[in-house]
């Protein structure tokens, strides 16, 4: 093997290698979950895909010393690219039975018109009018050469590619749509978008009138929707705990105590054990929410007067509220919800309204909020605010969009 085609091999190798390492690493890394939703099988490609490429690339290294089929080992002996042996056999098949050999060097001593210029001297044309008379036979063959090839190729089968076809810096070339497109993407492209792009995307001009995916995050306890699980109770740092010889104190076990959720009135087919059946609660009696479900009991009149009043808590991400905040009391908190993939991602957004001035987060930052559920009208809309709200900086979740 030629040392060009040893060099080309290792980078045909290493491109391989490369892209499986990628996709790889952004299965094991769980990078992925931030660009393609849980559903389907496209996170399961991505890991597919890069072992498939892995075992391409170490496969074609382990075998690179071997010779190419079809390219190598064959003697063309005409000066060929690759050697093969293209001697054509150019037997005319007469129906005489005579081996016409195509240097045509008729050495008959008869006036034959085929201009091929024999030692008699005639004109032997090639129209292969042999005149019958001389020796009896029909040479009358319409140049039906049967050319009986020793190997019959193709020769435009040998195309190897633009890293063999073409020279060095078309191959760098190349290397470079295959190699440096994919790398920047893994080690520059963010995993969740940027405070501008939020905003572009319409986080303060949201629909609470929309229905699009509203029965996917209804708090309606009509069986459509499985009961999520409630978390294990922990004990909170704001939730003083007696130790065990002031258990019997009863000062102190009522300070410590969870106070209970308020009671709101139910009304129709939805009622305040519906949602306590339907949502789960933390060792504060908060239900615990997420924000697109927050976000569409602006569209349910009905929701709406049974978590009136209620305590409720949820995670988000948190840019400075530019709707409705003169006093400065407010931020608006968001989630991204995918329909398909991270491209088509938009944010489900509502406001947070504290008893003071607002503190101040830096954009994006995740926050875990909590405060008591109330509603005001804009417009023909009906926007769920969280009031008295108190938030806290979080670590953000395992999926940081919602699908």
């Amino acid at each position: 093997m030629s040392g060009t085609r040893t060099i080309i091999q290792l980078i045909s190798v290493s491109l391989l290698l490369l892209w499986s390492g990628i996709l790889l690493y952004f299965h094991f890394s769980g990078r992925v979950n931030a660009y393609l939703p849980g559903d389907g099988i496209f996170r399961e490609m991505v890991l597919v895909t890069g072992i498939g490429l892995g075992i391409m690339g170490l496969f074609n290294l382990l075998t690179m010393g071997s010779e190419v089929a079809g390219c190598e080992g064959h003697d063309h002996g005409d000066g060929g690219c690759c050697g093969h042996d293209h001697a054509h056999d150019h037997s005319h098949k007469a129906g005489c039975g005579h081996d016409h050999g195509h240097s045509h060097d008729h050495h008959e001593g008869c006036g034959h018109g085929n201009s091929h210029k024999s030692d008699c001297g005639h004109d032997h044309s090639h129209d292969h009018a042999h005149q019958e008379g001389c020796c009896g036979h029909n040479h009358d063959h319409s140049h039906s050469h049967d050319h009986v090839h020793a190997i019959s190729h193709d020769h435009d089968h040998h195309g190897h590619g633009v890293l063999e076809e073409s020279g060095w810096t078309g191959r760098l070339v190349a290397i470079l749509i295959l190699a440096a497109p994919i790398t920047w993407a893994a080690f520059q492209s963010p995993d969740q978008f940027s405070s501008n792009a939020v905003m572009n995307k319409g986080v303060y001009n949201p629909n609470y009138n929309s229905t699009a995916r509203a029965d996917e995050f209804t708090l309606r306890g009509d069986g459509s929707k499985p009961t999520r699980a409630a978390p294990k109770p922990v004990p909170l740092p704001d939730t003083p705990i007696p130790p065990p010889e002031k258990y019997n104190d009863p000062e102190a076990v009522a300070k410590a105590a969870v106070s209970a959720p308020k009671q709101s009135q139910s009304y129709g087919s939805f009622t305040l054990e519906d949602l306590k059946q339907q949502v789960p609660q933390n060792s504060k009696g908060e239900f615990i929410l997420e924000v697109p479900e927050i976000y569409y009991t602006g569209g349910d009149l009905e929701v709406q007067k049974v978590i009136t009043g209620q305590s409720v808590e949820t995670t988000a991400q948190v840019l400075p509220e530019k709707v409705n905040n003169a006093e400065g009391r407010r931020l608006r908190i968001f989630r991204m919800l995918v329909q398909c993939c991270a491209a088509d991602a938009r944010p489900y957004s509502v406001p947070v309204e504290f008893g003071d001035k607002a503190p101040e987060f830096k954009d994006m930052t995740w926050v875990k909020v909590s405060g008591t559920m109330s509603y005001e009208k804009s417009g023909d809309q009906t926007i769920p605010v969280i009031k008295d709200a108190k938030i806290e900086e979080t670590t953000a979740p395992d999926n940081a969009m919602i699908y």
